[in-house]
């Protein structure tokens, strides 16, 4: 038979040339080492993983604490940074404008007072254009929920009419907004439920739908539903809703001044009729927050028919002022000092 290397490795093999049995236990031991340290390194990042994702859910409710609260404890909160502050008195400017960009301006006193027992007082007397001045809506809302709104009109004598209107039908002298908008809800007569979370205008809102105390929420019409912002609980949209639903009016607050620690208030507002498109925007010219400008015995009809008869009227007042571009508000903190009164008992 021819030689072969074949032939030699068989007959070293024969001879008792077999592997070293050392090498094949070192063998298998590095395997086994190599093995066991990438269990470890998959253990430990499996465990840092897990560590991550616990620390990263306690970070997202330390960023979030709101997040399993109900639309009860949201608007309570609202109540509480922005409720409103016992006495004020503000100047404003309505401005009104139709689809076809007609536009009619009016001048206002704003007077509210909130008394220990929750009485509302609530008053505003027009001084442009000198064809509505001294005419004066006041309302006072009781604190079982009962409100008396009642309209002065100085040409026709020293009479309140009350007015029942309520809704779209009580507007405020033509405008988009009524005394139940510009007096705000009490949250003890509303039933809240919050709804997904919104963005609007690059801003994180909580979304409340308002709904009558005494029905289930959610079953029931919608009345309302705000847009509160997340970082600092003011109230920026609110869409109205008519009995099928629908969105009647939407109002939005705009240029908000921070008042006092975590109380802010806008300084203007837009209401807008979805079907008309009427809308009228409201700006706060001056804003003073003072039981001296809001004293009791103003919110009577003896006190408007001693301070606005039927006067001869003076000179028309100045050009169409209070639009989107006027001067920011001026806004004074609490416990000013009041302005003397003008001539004809103007506060």
């Amino acid at each position: 038979m021819p030689w072969s290397p074949r032939c030699s490795r068989f007959m070293a093999n024969s001879a008792g040339g077999s592997p070293n049995p050392s090498a094949r236990t070192r063998a298998a031991s590095e395997r086994l080492k190599r093995m066991s340290i990438k269990s470890s390194i998959l253990i430990h990042a499996a465990m840092i993983a897990v560590g991550l994702a616990i620390q990263a859910g306690a970070l997202a409710a330390d960023e979030d604490p709101w997040a399993d609260k109900d639309g009860r404890q949201i608007m309570d909160e609202v109540q509480r940074r922005h409720g409103q502050y016992p006495y004020i008195y503000e100047e404003q400017s309505i401005v009104m404008e139709d689809k076809l960009g007609n536009r009619d301006t009016r001048k206002l006193n704003r007077y509210s007072r909130t008394e220990e027992d929750g009485t509302v007082r609530f008053m505003v007397i027009f001084q442009y254009p000198r064809e509505v001045q001294g005419v004066a809506m006041l309302a006072n809302r009781n604190p079982d929920g009962s409100v008396f709104k009642a309209v002065y009109l100085p040409a026709l004598g020293p009479k309140l009419y009350e007015s029942s209107a309520t809704g779209s039908s009580g507007t405020l002298m033509g405008s988009d907004f009524t005394i139940e908008d510009l007096t705000g809800e009490i949250p003890g007569e509303q039933q809240y439920l919050r709804r997904p979370d919104q963005g609007l205008d690059g801003a994180a809102h909580f979304i409340v739908d308002v709904f009558p105390a005494g029905v289930a929420p959610g079953k029931e019409t919608i009345q309302r539903r705000h847009y509160v912002r997340k970082d600092n609980f003011v109230i920026a949209r609110t869409d109205h809703f008519d009995r099928n639903g629908d969105v009647l009016k939407r109002q939005s607050m705009h240029d908000f001044k921070q008042i006092d620690g975590e109380m802010w208030r806008p300084g203007m507002t837009i209401m807008v009729d979805q079907r008309t498109l009427h809308q009228t925007l409201l700006k706060v010219d001056r804003r003073v927050f003072s039981r001296d400008y809001v004293p009791a015995e103003m919110f009577s009809a003896a006190w408007l028919f001693a301070n606005y008869p039927d006067l001869p009227r003076a000179a028309e007042g100045p050009a169409e002022t209070g639009g989107p571009d006027a001067a920011d508000p001026e806004t004074e903190t609490p416990g000013a000092e009041p302005a003397p009164a003008a001539a004809g008992g103007t506060i």
